[in-house]
């Protein structure tokens, strides 16, 4: 994958919880939805396991409030 802007969506691949202690640990971040899912689908072929493709929903900042809207 090419270096992201700044600011650019992204969409990382993490193996489904299995429960409370466990590491999903993304560690790749893919530039579109479909070669995220590319990759999700062939972590699920080679290993039998359930894999979610997620993405940023909301960004802490050093010094920002926590909006009551998201609360």
């Amino acid at each position: 994958m090419t270096d992201l802007p700044k600011f650019a969506r992204f969409w990382m691949v993490c193996r489904k919880p299995t429960g409370p202690h466990s590491k999903t640990e993304p560690r790749t971040r893919y530039s579109s939805l479909f070669d995220a899912m590319q990759a999700a689908h062939k972590l699920a072929d080679d290993t039998g396991a359930q894999f979610h493709v997620l993405e940023t929903v909301a960004t802490a900042r050093p010094g920002d409030a926590i909006q009551a809207t998201l609360l």
